[in-house]
């Protein structure tokens, strides 16, 4: 799969770039990092965490693909947007590895562990900063 598939297979679209909206989108993607790192890390917030985690992430995607006039109707599409469209290999990896995580808990009711989360908490951050540079446009 790549990007221009989801385009065709209408997983992904075409809009207008809109900056008001992809600024409204860039803010609660940071609320989202911010608000997962005050939760207390324990056996009972995991999931919530790696949610809320994920969520910042994925939205700040979103908001740069406003911004570039793409609006995606699916996650991995996400995915296949930082790798194609923005070439950022290492980010899509990781994206796709959480994007992974997540559905496991959300579809699935697996379990997750404090060492994964706590990854998580150290290295999405680290992903918005490296994608900064597209939110610049």
């Amino acid at each position: 799969m790549n990007f221009e598939n989801s385009l065709v297979n209408g997983k992904a679209k075409k809009v207008v770039p809109n900056k008001i909206r992809s600024s409204s989108i860039f803010k609660s993607s940071i609320q989202a990092i911010e608000t997962a790192k005050t939760i207390q890390l324990n056996q009972n917030t995991l999931k919530s965490i790696l949610r809320e985690l994920y969520e910042g992430l994925r939205e700040y995607c979103e908001a740069i693909g406003y911004l570039k006039g793409y609006k995606f109707l699916d996650h991995e599409s996400i995915g296949y947007f930082l790798r194609d469209i923005l070439k950022e290999q290492s980010v899509f990896m990781k994206f796709d590895r959480y994007r992974r995580l997540r559905n496991g808990i959300n579809y699935y009711g697996e379990d997750i562990d404090i060492e994964t989360v706590k990854e998580a908490i150290k290295e999405i951050p680290g992903l918005i900063k490296e994608l900064e540079k597209f939110s610049e446009d």
